[in-house]
C-alpha cells in the first residue's frame, strides 16, 4: 500500500512540475506578449500545444527518468526540454504575429521556469528515493573476466541497489536459490545458457527483479517477431533491409541536417581552422581512413586536436586517458565535440550518415574482430555521427558492448528513431563522461584481458 501511496504521490508532483511550467509561460505570455493572446479557445489551444511540445520534448531527453538517472542528468534534461518547448512556441507565436518577437520575455520565461524548476525536480528525486529505497541485489557470475568492472558499475548505483553477495554459477544450488531467497534483485553475468534460465524461472516464480547482460543472440531475439506453426509459438528473426522509400527519406534527412549544420557552423569552424592552422603551423583538418558499410574504406575530416607526429610509430591507438598527445586547444575541441564538425562534410558526401554505427578504424577494427568475429556486423548500414553507443555509451566503451549497442540500433531502425537519436545527441555533449579516453597502456579499448 506504501509503494502505491507513495507512486501515486510522485505522479501527483509530477503533474505540479507541468503545471508550473505552463503557469510561469501563462504569466510571461500575458506579461511581454499581450498581443499574442487569444479569445478564450485559442488561448487553450496554445497551451495545449505547448504542453504536447513539452511531453514529446520530456520523452526524448528522459526528463521523467527520476530515480532512473543521476540528478545532473535530470537538470540537464528539463533545461533541454524547456528550451526546444520554449523555442517552439516562439516559432508558432512569431508566425501568428507575422513578425519575429522579441527574444527579451522568452528569455525572462526561460530562466524563470529554470529556478522553479530545478528545485522541484530535486524534490520529485527525493522523493522517489524515499519511497523506493535501495533494492537488496545479488550478482549471479560464470566468468570472472568481467566481474570486476561490473561490480563496480552496480555498485556505483548504490542509491538503487544494495550488493549484498556475489555468488558464482557454480556454486551448490541449494545455496544459491538461499541467496537468491535474501535478494530483492538478482543481476545474471556471463552466467551459462542452461543455469540461466533455471535461476530465471525461479527468479521469476519468487517475483525477483532480474537483470541480464544481453548476448548477440538475445538481442536478435528481443527485436523478433512471433510466427505461428499451427498453435506452436516462433520467435521469427530476419535482418530488417529498409524499403527504397525510407532509404531515400534518410538520404534527404541527411543532406537537410549537414547542409543546415554547416551553415549555422561555418563561422565557428573557419575559427577552428585559423587557431589550429596557425597554432603550429600544421594542417587543420585531420584525414583517417574508415570504414563503413560493407567494409567499405573512406576519408573521414576531423578537425586535429592531437600534435601532428602522435602516431610516428605507425600503431594506430585510441585517445587514452590524460593523453600527451592532444594539444592545448584539442582539449577544448574534443570535449565539446567541435572536432567532429568537419563530419558534416562526409555526411553531404554521402560517405557518412548523421544516425548510424560509428566507423572505426581497419587497424583497430581487425583487432576487435579477432576476438569478436560479430564485430564487423556493424558495417550492415552506413557508419554515422551519432548513435546508439554514443547516445548511451563512451568514446573508452569496450567494444562488444558497442557492438550490442549498434545492433540494437540496426534492428529497430526508423525514421522516427533517428530523429529522435539526432535530438538526444545535444544531450551528450555536455556530457564529460561520453569523452573518456582508454586507460592509459591501452591502445584500444578491449578488456584489459582482451588486450594483453
Amino acid at each position: 500500500m506504501k509503494n502505491a501511496f507513495g507512486g501515486f504521490l510522485i505522479f501527483l508532483t509530477k503533474i505540479l512540475l507541468i503545471a508550473v511550467i505552463l503557469a510561469l509561460f501563462s504569466i510571461g505570455q500575458r506579461l511581454f506578449y499581450a498581443e499574442t493572446l487569444f479569445y478564450f479557445w485559442g488561448n487553450v489551444i496554445v497551451l495545449l500545444l505547448y504542453t504536447a511540445s513539452l511531453y514529446i520534448v520530456s520523452r526524448v531527453y528522459n526528463g521523467f527518468l527520476f530515480g532512473n538517472a543521476a540528478l545532473s542528468e535530470i537538470f540537464l534534461s528539463w533545461i533541454l526540454c524547456l528550451l526546444v518547448a520554449n523555442a517552439f512556441l516562439y516559432l508558432i507565436l512569431s508566425l501568428l504575429e507575422d513578425r519575429m518577437l522579441s527574444l527579451y520575455g522568452f528569455s525572462i520565461i526561460f530562466v524563470a521556469q529554470v529556478v522553479l524548476i530545478l528545485p522541484l525536480a530535486f524534490l520529485i528525486n527525493k522523493l522517489y528515493y524515499r519511497q523506493n529505497p535501495a533494492l537488496k541485489a545479488v550478482i549471479v557470475y560464470g566468468k570472472k573476466d568481467k566481474l570486476d568492472e561490473f561490480c563496480s558499475i552496480v555498485t556505483m548505483q548504490r542509491i538503487k541497489f544494495r550488493v549484498s553477495h556475489i555468488v558464482s554459477q557454480d556454486t551448490e544450488t541449494s545455496a544459491l536459490f538461499e541467496k537468491l531467497d535474501s535478494a530483492e534483485s538478482v543481476f545474471f553475468l556471463d552466467v551459462d545458457e542452461g543455469k540461466q534460465d533455471m535461476l530465471l524461472e525461479y527468479c521469476y516464480l519468487h517475483n525477483k527483479h532480474t537483470y541480464v547482460q544481453p548476448t548477440f543472440s538475445k538481442i536478435l531475439i528481443n527485436t523478433a517477431g512471433t510466427f505461428w506453426l499451427s498453435n506452436t509459438p516462433v520467435f521469427s528473426l530476419k535482418t530488417p533491409v529498409p524499403d527504397i522509400g525510407t532509404l531515400f527519406i534518410k538520404r534527404l534527412m541527411d543532406i537537410f541536417v549537414s547542409l543546415v549544420g554547416i551553415i549555422l557552423t561555418s563561422w565557428l569552424m573557419i575559427a577552428v581552422w585559423f587557431i589550429v592552422r596557425f597554432s603550429d603551423n600544421h594542417p587543420a583538418i585531420y584525414k583517417q581512413t574508415r570504414i563503413t558499410r560493407g567494409g567499405r574504406r573512406f576519408t573521414l575530416y576531423k578537425f586535429r586536436s592531437m600534435r601532428p607526429d602522435s602516431e610516428g610509430d605507425g600503431v594506430a591507438r585510441l585517445t587514452t586517458a590524460d593523453d600527451n598527445r592532444i594539444t592545448p586547444i584539442g582539449h577544448f575541441i574534443r570535449r565539446t565535440r567541435i572536432d567532429e564538425l568537419p563530419q558534416l562534410f562526409n555526411v553531404l558526401k554521402g560517405s557518412m550518415s548523421v544516425v548510424g554505427p560509428r566507423p572505426e578504424r581497419p587497424e583497430i577494427a581487425r583487432q576487435y574482430e579477432e576476438i569478436y568475429p560479430n564485430f564487423s556486423f556493424r558495417t550492415k548500414v552506413k557508419a554515422g555521427i551519432t548513435g546508439f553507443a554514443q547516445i548511451h555509451g563512451r568514446y573508452n566503451t569496450a567494444p562488444e558492448e558497442k557492438l550490442f549497442l549498434d545492433i540494437m540500433y540496426i534492428e529497430t531502425f526508423s525514421i522516427l528513431q533517428d530523429t529522435k537519436l539526432m535530438l538526444q545527441t545535444v544531450r551528450v555533449l555536455f556530457k564529460s563522461s561520453s569523452t573518456e579516453g582508454v586507460e592509459r597502456d591501452l591502445t584500444t579499448a578491449l578488456w584489459r584481458g582482451e588486450d594483453e
